[in-house]
């Protein structure tokens, strides 16, 4: 018996020898963790020590009562650990979960044995989480609030009355686990979902709280409160006895416990204090700890944090699996989602939020991969998520999957499911946890919780990677240039497959955007990609941070970054798919990263580009400003307003790139030229501009006298040693073409007489009424050419790209080579040869390379579709030019 009242002295060494318990308690759970235990084991220990630790307490203050009291208190009060000490899973600086249970009679003589139990644990240094109760008490509680009511879940007898105890909880189970279950389990997913928002709503959180993130502990607290109130038992190997889950699911379940429980105790022991947070240096000193080597491509931490991040995947995973199964709607819930539910190809049920095939069909019908990308693209199509149930089936038959060849329908599904945003972010997550992404893709199971020890991501490689899909989405119905851009991508399968793929790469020793172009093209082969697909795919990979490092780096106002940028994007559509894919990648490092700066920045460099490559600007929406071109050229016009419709129906002739690009005024006496040409007219305008030392040549012709108009035209300036710096051509849907050439002369120094530009005048005459023969004259006077180009000198090599997908109607091709004199006109004459017709070309030289953008027909007016004579046609361009440059450095 201990008496008190005594010396200070004795109080103070009461008080050391308490603290020094507490201390060997906890000193022990260190050794048994570096002799190998369990985190499990540590744990349990640990609870069994802080039990007894306790009971003394307890039979320390009760002893100092009279037989008669003690043997009352015995009778009517109880001692219960609830909570994570009722589980016996507590680490060493947790709060000690303890309920004080009494008869109504008992309170004053029992409240004050707790007050001296509750001084003792926190003069010892052991910080109690208590309250004090009747059974009434209790269950009115209970009632009212679900996180009392999920300790009791937990709940131990230690100390006193067994009869009270059983008595209470039995009252505890009917009254609240059975005739409230669903309101219980509705109320402990809805705490739960309140508590991952607020400490971490993904797994792959870089420091993510081991109890409260989303894969915590928690999590695992969760499934047993369920299983308590679903199935009578909190206990996994229980839960898996009655059905609950199954053999794998379960020792993936036991595994992460006792990993997590392990990492948990290791941070309180350093810490010294309640440390559930694992930070940065936390993480490097536990892989140290732990003796974890490092790889090639991976530090022994991002080793340590992918194998913590595994577990706690798998948590999540299964948690939410088990809490949709378990969560019972209420029943006009129910009625509402089957009224609403409908049946597709005699196999789905789909509601208003989840796809279904019934339990006897499964087997049938989602069996092999084909099945399931088939189920996935209806799910995509309804824009709704698999059932728990049907999930955890494709969950089964995954796993027998092996990484073979993919059948041309796999393929097939899995591209068509790729091709539709909406739901695809959430359908994608499914697939990672069911595995069904890897089979397609199996490079990406390398990057499976993959971690990236830096300051800059926030998660994980594959959360990163999901994350990106998921922006990528949210630009769909944007009111911006990134939303007008990714709507108007044309196979957005293409840009979400090298979202998937993008960062596949790291965790290698060779860098990641390398290694990333070689899985690429791999994924491309898998996939049975066209050529020109691949290698867009592949591109958009191996150079997914070009966009970012120039808009946010570099002067993108300079030409010659604009010009190195332009040659290796190509082709406009290239230039969508790699501006929404660097907008989604930054979007997806982290809360706070992507901001209106880097979106102004990265919209600029995107709008310049786009004008190179095509000659429009997406800046501002094509029809506001049309309309606003409309009304600027009708206030030239001056029309009468009798004669204001019929302008306004030629105005609509005009191809919208012209409009766009060509001021008001300009339009406007366009449109008069237009008005008085007769077929056989051809109307020439010359200008000097003495600013630019320039000439602009504009030629307006109906198209029946214009066959072969571009190459004509461009022979007849070369021919005259004039250097082309830009052209725009364009033709009305009335068939009259319009197009303008700004070139220098450089057979004059200072201004172009007025002679010359007649001269010039003529001979385009000529040429365009078959007088003239271009070629010859082409050869005669580029004998006597000498290389005019001045300036800086690249030393990019010739390239030609065709993009077949911009343009419903036009074959466009890309022109990236060294500045000759004839090179255009030579270009002009092959494509003319070819039997291609030049719709729309913007002609453009920087430094000595010009870029150049031709939109062709064939002879019927439409778009070449044909995958071979596409490739014969880039080859026998780049043939040509490659000939036309070596002739040229050879003369």
């Amino acid at each position: 018996m201990t008496e008190t009242g005594g010396h200070p002295d004795d109080s103070a060494a009461r008080i050391l020898e308490l603290r020094q318990q507490v201390d060997a308690m906890r000193e022990i759970v260190r050794k048994r963790l570096d002799q190998n235990s369990t985190g499990i084991q540590a744990a349990a220990g640990l609870a069994q020590a802080t039990e007894q630790f306790l009971i003394d307490r307890w039979n320390e203050a009760i002893d100092q009562r009279a037989t008669s009291l003690r043997k009352e208190l015995e009778q009517s009060t109880a001692l219960i650990v609830v909570g994570g000490s009722g589980r016996g899973d507590i680490a060493p600086y947790s709060d000690v979960d303890l309920l004080f249970l009494h008869s109504p009679d008992s309170q004053q003589a029992f409240e004050s044995c707790v007050a001296q139990v509750v001084r003792d644990c926190w003069d010892a240094g052991l910080k109690l989480g208590h309250s004090v109760r009747t059974p009434q008490d209790l269950l009115r509680t209970a009632k009212a609030d679900p996180q009392f009511a999920t300790t009791l879940v937990e709940a131990r007898r230690l100390w006193g009355s067994e009869d009270l105890f059983n008595r209470t909880l039995r009252q505890y189970q009917h009254a609240v686990l059975k005739r409230r279950r669903r309101l219980f389990i509705d109320a402990c997913i809805a705490e739960r979902d309140k508590e991952r928002v607020s400490h971490g709503a993904t797994v792959q959180q870089l420091e993510p709280d081991v109890k409260r993130s989303l894969g915590g502990l928690r999590d695992l607290h969760l499934i047993r409160w369920i299983g308590a109130a679903r199935y009578g038992s909190s206990n996994i190997d229980s839960l898996k006895l009655l059905g609950a889950f199954s053999p794998e699911d379960a020792l993936r379940l036991t595994l992460a416990h006792e990993y997590i429980t392990s990492v948990r105790i290791r941070l309180h022991l350093a810490a010294g204090r309640p440390q559930d947070v694992l930070t940065r240096d936390d993480q490097l000193r536990i892989a140290e700890q732990r003796g974890i080597p490092g790889t090639a491509g991976q530090r022994p931490v991002e080793r340590f944090m992918q194998e913590y991040f595994q577990h706690s995947m798998a948590i999540a995973e299964i948690a939410s699996r088990f809490a949709q199964q378990n969560r019972r709607l209420p029943v006009t819930q129910s009625v509402y989602n089957f009224v609403m539910s409908h049946r597709v190809d005699d196999i789905y049920r789909v509601g208003p939020e989840f796809i279904d095939v019934p339990r006897r069909l499964r087997a049938r019908h989602c069996s092999t991969l084909e099945d399931i990308l088939r189920l996935y693209v209806s799910a995509g199509l309804h824009r709704v998520k698999l059932s728990s149930g049907l999930t955890e089936h494709v969950k089964l038959v995954t796993r027998g999957f092996p990484d073979a060849l993919l059948s041309a329908e796999a393929s097939r599904l899995f591209l068509e499911f790729l091709s539709n945003p909406g739901q695809l972010g959430s359908l994608l997550r499914s697939m990672h946890e069911t595995g069904v992404l890897e089979v397609v893709l199996p490079v990406l199971r390398h990057i499976r919780c993959l971690l990236q020890f830096n300051q800059y991501h926030s998660y994980t490689v594959d959360e990163h990677t999901l994350r990106t899909i998921e922006a990528a989405e949210s630009f769909l119905t944007a009111d911006t240039p990134l939303g007008q851009a990714y709507r108007e991508i044309p196979h957005k399968e293409l840009l979400h497959l090298a979202l998937l793929l993008h960062d596949a790469g790291k965790g290698y020793e060779e860098d990641h955007s390398e290694v990333g172009r070689r899985l690429a093209w791999d994924a491309a082969q898998r996939l049975g990609l066209p050529e020109h697909q691949r290698d867009l795919l592949v591109f958009l990979v191996h150079r997914h941070l070009l966009m970012a490092t120039l808009a946010f780096r570099r002067d993108t106002t300079d030409p010659e970054v604009l010009l190195n940028f332009n040659y290796e994007v190509g082709s406009p559509d290239a230039l969508r798919m790699l501006y929404v894919l660097t907008a989604a990648d930054i979007s997806a490092v982290g809360p706070g990263v992507w901001n209106d700066w880097k979106a102004e920045l990265l919209a600029a460099l995107y709008d310049r580009s786009m004008i190179w490559l095509s000659g429009k600007s997406y800046l501002f929406e094509e029809p506001t400003r049309l309309r606003r071109t409309f009304a600027d050229v009708q206030k030239q016009l001056h029309p009468a307003p009798e004669d204001a419709e019929q302008w306004q129906r030629r105005l609509e002739t005009l191809p919208t790139h012209y409009l766009l690009a060509t001021p008001p005024e300009r339009i406007a006496a366009d449109l008069v030229i237009a008005k008085r040409l007769t077929d056989a007219d051809i109307e020439i305008e010359s200008k000097y501009e003495t600013e630019t030392r320039t000439v602009e040549y504009r030629v307006i012709v109906h198209e029946s006298v214009s066959a072969g108009c571009f190459h004509k035209l461009t022979g007849v300036f070369s021919a005259k040693r004039m250097e082309i710096l830009s052209a725009q051509i364009c033709t009305t849907t009335d068939g009259i073409v319009i197009d303008s050439y700004r070139v220098r002369d450089y057979d004059h120094e200072g201004e172009v007489p007025l002679f010359r530009q007649t001269e010039v005048a003529k001979l385009i005459r000529q040429a365009l009424r078959g007088e003239l023969d271009v070629e010859k004259l082409f050869q005669t006077r580029s004998r006597f050419a000498t290389n005019v180009v001045q300036g800086p000198v690249s030393n990019l090599p010739m390239r030609v790209v065709i993009d077949n997908e911009t343009s419903d109607k036009y074959t466009i091709l890309d022109v990236f080579a060294h500045d000759r004199p004839g090179l255009l006109y030579r270009i002009a004459k092959t494509l003319f040869d070819w039997q291609l017709s030049v719709v729309l070309a913007k002609i453009s030289t920087h430094f000595d390379q010009v870029v150049d953008v031709f939109y062709v027909t064939d002879t019927n007016g439409r778009k070449i579709s044909d995958g071979e004579r596409l490739k014969q046609l880039r080859d026998g361009l780049a043939g040509q030019i490659s000939q036309f440059e070596n002739a040229s450095k050879s003369s």
